[in-house]
């Protein structure tokens, strides 16, 4: 979770995009519109899992990251790497950054297992570190792929940063921003396997919702 001080940067003017409000809106836009307009948040023993892998990568390590225009070749292993850009529109905080031989590497901290998919994650998750990814290139630094890394199983998912991916990424951003802009709820998921383990469900109420709206 961000500091205050990082909470009130990332709505001072025209906020940008917290990297996981990304994730969010990717995984449903009411979800990302309860907890960012309306400041609704609650507990789940996912959220408060997820928590417990970050409380040690989130420590600050004294190493910075190497400057993009000085000794590139550098190895370097960065906690906690808060990064903003007004042009790309989005703000947050990179679990941890390997730097080694002029390219950075973003690494994602998840709680639980590679997706069954041909990815090995979730569409959510490989478009927060692609935000990550795009922050960095955005301060001069090369950034080809990041790194899922999957507490549950200790493994690593690479996540290759195409242009298939970073144009998704920046559709999901846009699709944020309307939604701000319109400033309205929009509607639940119908019959969504999402909705059970969503730790908004309780305030969000889907098949409550739907009743009332189909009478």
């Amino acid at each position: 979770m961000p500091t205050q001080t990082e909470a009130a940067e990332e709505r001072r003017g025209v906020p940008l995009l917290p990297l996981r409000m990304l994730n969010e809106v990717a995984y449903c836009a009411r979800l990302f519109a309860l907890e960012w307009m309306n400041d609704e948040w609650a507990d789940s023993a996912d959220t408060v899992n997820g928590r417990t892998v970050h409380r040690r990568v989130d420590r600050r390590t004294r190493q910075t990251l190497p400057h993009p225009a000085e000794d590139p070749e550098r190895p370097a292993v960065v906690r906690s790497v808060y990064l903003g850009d007004e042009g790309l529109g989005l703000v947050g905080r990179i679990d941890l950054v390997e730097a080694e031989a002029g390219e950075v590497v973003p690494i994602d901290y998840k709680k639980g297992h590679p997706a069954p998919t041909p990815e090995q994650a979730w569409e959510p998750e490989r478009v927060q570190v692609c935000g990550q990814a795009l922050l960095l290139r955005a301060h001069g630094y090369r950034c080809e792929r990041g790194i899922l890394y999957f507490a549950g199983a200790r493994r690593r998912v690479e996540v290759p940063i195409d242009d298939a991916l970073v144009e998704v990424t920046l559709r999901y951003r846009d699709e944020a921003r309307r939604l701000l802009a319109a400033g309205r709820l929009p509607p639940p998921l119908v019959d969504s396997p999402k909705c059970p383990r969503c730790s908004l469900v309780g305030i969000c109420l889907p098949d409550e919702q739907h009743r009332l709206q189909t009478g």
